[in-house]
This record gives structure tokens, sequence and C-alpha cells, in this order.
């Protein structure tokens, strides 16, 4: 099994456009499979900005919420008169006409801005059976996608930057210890190969030394050590192994990276340093899985 699983479903729209009636048949069609978030940083901008309040920790929540690829933003914008007249019909307790116009057209620009992240659908129609179900069959292919998918949705958020720089991307992969998606072929890539071996080198006498207590303590670590890591300032920075109850836990910090030339590469080689340190430790079994956590600090596209 390979799964990108989601974090968060963040429903997004402004008011009257139908968030309730999603969520209601949302989880009736896929048995409340995931979790969903009522609203995100973009409401609380489009709201910081509606009543005069500082918008610094709205945009740096938002940015935290779409640079994690795991978190999906479903935003619901059905055309203007639709909202206009369930209000002439309903009512709302917070807004006249007035403000729900201003409000539907901040959401219109954050629309426009953002509905070419990977991450963020945008629907512009009223909510029925047939459009939910299209949205949960994209989600379910997202989590059994290989990590290919995250490389090129990494490569598209940056194409969004007007610096073609995306700070701080993150994401989650697991593999159920078989590693499928690994390619071999892909290690002995000409520009990368003497670099990936080095680390690899450098990770497995670590892990050696560590268990034969060649350390600083003279001590022989277990199996439970916190001290399986490598590190460095080169693009490839933090490789750090965790083996818990349930398997390997791995933390990778990519100090930088060319999302469109160099990352694919990267990504393949970091989940097969996770297959041999999972298979080093003879974790292959039907109970244990490994969970793959990537950070980008600079994402880049030259």
């Amino acid at each position: 099994m390979i799964s990108n699983r989601i974090n968060y479903i963040i429903l997004e729209g402004p008011d009257l456009a139908g968030k309730t009636t999603f969520d209601n048949q949302f989880h009736k069609q896929t048995g409340y499979k995931w979790n969903i978030r009522d609203r995100s940083g973009i409401s609380m901008l489009i709201y910081a900005q509606q009543y005069g309040r500082d918008t610094f920790r709205a945009v740096e929540l938002l940015r935290q919420e779409l640079y994690n690829l795991n978190n999906f933003v479903i935003l619901l914008l059905p055309p203007w008169e639709v909202i206009k007249e369930r209000y002439e019909k309903r009512g709302d307790e917070i807004q006249n006409l007035e403000s729900l116009e201003y409000v539907y057209q901040k959401f219109q620009e954050a629309a426009e801005e953002f509905e070419c992240y990977p991450n963020v659908m945008v629907i512009r129609k009223e909510v029925d059976e047939e459009i939910v179900k299209s949205i949960a069959d994209q989600l379910d292919r997202f989590e059994n996608e290989s990590f290919k998918v995250l490389q090129k949705a990494t490569q598209s958020i940056c194409l969004q930057s007007n610096t073609a720089e995306c700070i701080g991307v993150n994401f989650t992969h697991y593999d159920d210890g078989r590693f499928l998606d690994v390619n071999d072929l892909d290690l002995t890539y000409h520009k990368e190969i003497d670099y990936y071996n080095g680390i690899r080198k450098r990770l497995f006498d670590k892990l050696n030394n560590e268990l034969e207590g060649n350390n600083e303590y003279n001590r022989k670590e277990s199996l439970s050590s916190r001290r399986f890591i490598y590190t460095d300032d080169t693009c490839i920075s933090l490789a750090h192994f965790l083996i818990r109850d349930d398997g390997l836990d791995c933390q990778f910090f990519l100090r930088s990276s060319n999302v469109k030339d160099t990352l694919h590469y990267d990504l393949n080689f970091l989940k097969s340093l996770a297959r041999d340190v999972f298979n080093k430790f003879n974790l292959n079994n039907d109970e244990n899985f490994c969970k793959m956590k990537f950070v980008i600090n600079s994402a880049h596209i030259i």
C-alpha cells in the first residue's frame, strides 16, 4: 500500500455558499472517511480585511495550510444570484446584502489567485451529489498515488509564486514496507549519483557505529535510539529515523531543491534510503509501515 493520506479537507466560501449541504452530502457519500474543517486562512484573511484587522497572522496561516500538500481546500463559489436569492429567503445573522456582496467579491479574488494550486478546488456551481462524488473520487486518487504526484504538486505551487520559490513546502507519505514505487534506475542519475552514494555511506556508517557503541558515550544504541541521523549543510540536510512500535518514522529536511529538475530524484533517493533502513532493521513484516515526512525549505524553480 502506498498512501498520501489527507490531513484536512478545508471547506471554504462566502456565507450561504452551501458549505453545510456539501459537508452533509460528502460525509454521507464517504462514510466520514476524512475530517472536514470549516474555513481556513482564506476566510480569516477576508474577514480581517473587511473589519480592518491586521492580516499578518492570516497570511501566515494560509501559507502554512496551502504549503502542506496533505491539506485540500474546497472553495464553494456558486453564482452571486444564487447567494443573493438564498439571502432574500433566509437572511443572515451577521451579514447584510451589501457586506455579503463584499465578502463574495473577495472570495472571487481568492479563487482566481489560488485555484491553480494543486490542493485547491474551486466549485462554481450549486452543490449536488455528482459534484460531491467527483471531488471524493479525486481525493481517493490522490491518496493512492505514488510519491511522484507530490513532486509535481510542489512544482505547481512554485509556479504560482512571483519569485518561483516557496518556503517550507511539506508533505507526508506512507508505505507498507514494500516500497514498490522506488525506481532504482533513477538512483544512478549521473548528476547526483556520487552525492547520493556519499549520503548513503555516511548514514549507514553512522547507524553501524551507533549500534556498535562507537560514539561519544561508548554506548551501544538500541533500536529505540534517537541517534539514527544524517546531517549536513548540503541540499539534503537531514534524515532522521525513529523505530517505534508501528514501524519506521522518517523525517527528511531539504535545505534547497530545484523542484523542476532535481526533486523527483531527491524524493526517490530518500524513499530508497527509508527502504534500506527499514530492511536493515528487519521491519518488513505485515504489522509495520513506514511514515516519511518531507520539508523543502526552499522549493524553487531555476
